[in-house]
């Protein structure tokens, strides 16, 4: 029933490509634009409508296409061009809206490129990035921009150009391990990411504050923390959390102890997800918190986006397949494609299409959509989420 509705509904929907540039989450008024700034005007083009079968495969295909034809822009926020990079993979490219070319968006930070809210800081322990708070056109939380391009497994050999001198990124990931705290009041939920990725999840250090530090304290400083609290909605804690356990489970490691918690974590919040699920397939407009079905598109797009990317990553191959799931993706597919034209907000955007791509690679071919390799650390076989 609820497929045949979307099918009806997706039907009368022009599938035309929309060459718009995403909206930055702190500038969407023309009049808080810089006097200089072009205007970008969302581009309609006249292509026939095409029926959306029942299978949410073909809306992911012409959902992800369409954010895909959306250009990335250099008088965009660093917060935008960022996020474009993890939804997109670090061959997105910037479009300079005055001289109408196109420039790779990793290649454009790391030679030193201007982006409104970016700023690298040289320090005692290597690179910082200036964090600008939420409502900023800049890096909203601690270690946010590392993460997303950790998700990516830059490499730490990359070459980052700042102030005139050369550093690579291996200089934020150690930063990033030494300004790491359990005892000031931080969020840890990306330091995970970065830190389990490039510098292992059994790692033993002191920090630049003199303490000893385990990996797992971590994990447990993020595992005591607040859900409903954190970014957007716990799906970002969750995601850290989901991230680290599997390059655990990677590595041979067992689901005992606060591995174990971790997983029983995981599959908790797994089953709010469905349970607050609405009918439309879409997730809950308040997260984790309880039902919620708001009206506005913008914040199903945001709340169902970020929920879904989360899942993408934590459920097995098997619950990726259950009908709740392929709901999921084929109703943030068509919400993407009911806004074909008009600006979205760009973190709430990329983050949706990044989990639509790794749902798609999953359920279906790491071809189609690209890349063929998955970039993120998944569930063993034999174990995946845990079911109760």
């Amino acid at each position: 029933m609820f497929a045949s509705r979307l099918a009806s509904l997706g039907a009368s929907l022009a599938l035309f490509c929309a060459a718009c540039a995403p909206v930055d989450h702190s500038a969407t008024k023309d009049e808080d634009k810089p006097k200089d700034e072009p205007i970008v005007v969302a581009e309609k083009l006249d292509v026939a409508p095409k029926p959306l079968p029942k299978d949410p495969r073909y809306r992911i295909e012409a959902a992800v296409q369409n954010v895909r034809d959306r250009d990335l822009l250099t008088t965009n926020g660093f917060w935008t061009v960022f996020h474009g990079i993890l939804g997109l993979g670090p061959s997105v490219k910037l479009l300079d809206p005055v001289t109408r070319k196109k420039v790779n968006a990793v290649d454009y930070i790391c030679n030193g490129g201007k982006l409104d809210g970016l700023r690298f800081i040289p320090t005692e322990w290597g690179l910082d990035v200036e964090t600008t708070g939420p409502t900023a056109r800049g890096q909203g939380h601690q270690d946010y921009f590392i993460a997303e391009m950790a998700v990516w497994d830059m490499a730490p050999t990359r070459k980052f150009r700042v102030y005139g001198k050369e550093y690579t990124f291996a200089d934020f990931v150690n930063h990033t391990k030494m300004r790491a705290s359990v005892t000031k009041n931080q969020e840890l939920s990306w330091a995970i990411v970065v830190i389990g990725r490039y510098l292992g999840t059994d790692l033993e250090w002191t920090n630049g504050l003199d303490e000893n530090l385990r990996f797992e304290d971590m994990v447990r400083y993020e595992l005591d923390a607040s859900i409903s609290e954190a970014a957007c909605g716990g799906t970002h804690r969750l995601g850290g959390l989901t991230f680290v356990y599997h390059l655990h489970r990677e590595k041979g490691g067992k689901t005992e102890g606060i591995w174990k918690e971790v997983a029983d974590k995981i599959a908790t919040y797994r089953d709010l997800a469905k349970k607050y699920q609405n009918a439309d397939g879409s997730f809950s407009t308040d997260f984790f918190n309880g039902p919620g079905n708001a009206d506005d598109k913008q914040r199903r797009i945001y709340t169902t986006g970020h929920t879904l990317e989360w899942l993408a990553v934590a459920l097995s191959d098997a619950e990726l397949k259950e009908q709740w799931m392929q709901d999921a993706a084929s109703a943030l597919s068509l919400m993407i494609l009911e806004l074909q034209g008009q600006p979205i907000e760009g973190g709430s955007l990329y983050h949706a299409v990044h989990g639509l791509l790794v749902y798609y690679a999953r359920v279906y071919d790491r071809e189609t959509l690209g890349p063929p390799e998955l970039h993120v650390p998944l569930p063993p076989k034999e174990t995946a989420s845990q079911k109760p």
